[in-house]
């Protein structure tokens, strides 16, 4: 084995030794489930689903959209938008009667890509001990696990939505 191969399997049984690290110790951050379904019939469930769990859709990315006028090459089947949800009661409340840092968990975003000939639908599942780390001066656990409850409820009823 040469010295570039000798690096190579090292750098690769460093990133190995990295991912079971953070699967041990964080688990699944990125929640992503896949419905055989036409990506804009997703995203109309999708918006329905947030209403229908007293969220608004604050803004939605169309990265497709934004690499086209950044005259990107993009896969004709490339389909990815970002959308933010919030439910500005309990934002307000968090913001208000917690602290103006709680700002930063917010809006929630949902992903709805085409990949594979399918659409999936992902969001960060934080660890409510992830978000107490955070801030540490607050008790947000059993808000970080409400809102991780409501946000897997919104992806549920989105599939079931086009099922």
């Amino acid at each position: 084995m040469n010295i570039y191969s000798s690096i190579f399997v090292s750098i690769e049984k460093e990133k190995s030794m990295k991912k079971f690290i953070a699967k041990l110790l964080v688990g699944d951050v990125v929640s992503k489930v896949e419905v055989e379904a036409p990506f804009d019939k997703v995203i109309e469930s999708l918006e329905k689903a947030v209403a229908a769990n007293k969220f608004g859709v604050q803004a939605v990315h169309d990265l497709k959209e934004t690499y086209l006028k950044k005259n990107l090459a993009l896969d004709p089947s490339f389909e990815y938008k970002i959308v933010q949800i919030c439910n500005a009661p309990k934002s307000y409340k968090a913001l208000t009667d917690m602290s103006y840092d709680m700002g930063i968990m917010m809006p929630k975003s949902i992903i709805v890509a085409r990949e594979n000939g399918k659409t999936s639908l992902r969001y960060m599942k934080m660890k409510a001990w992830m978000v107490s780390m955070m801030f540490p001066e607050l008790e947000v656990a059993p808000l970080s696990k409400h809102v991780t409850e409501i946000m897997q409820k919104i992806v549920d009823e989105t599939i079931a939505g086009v099922k």
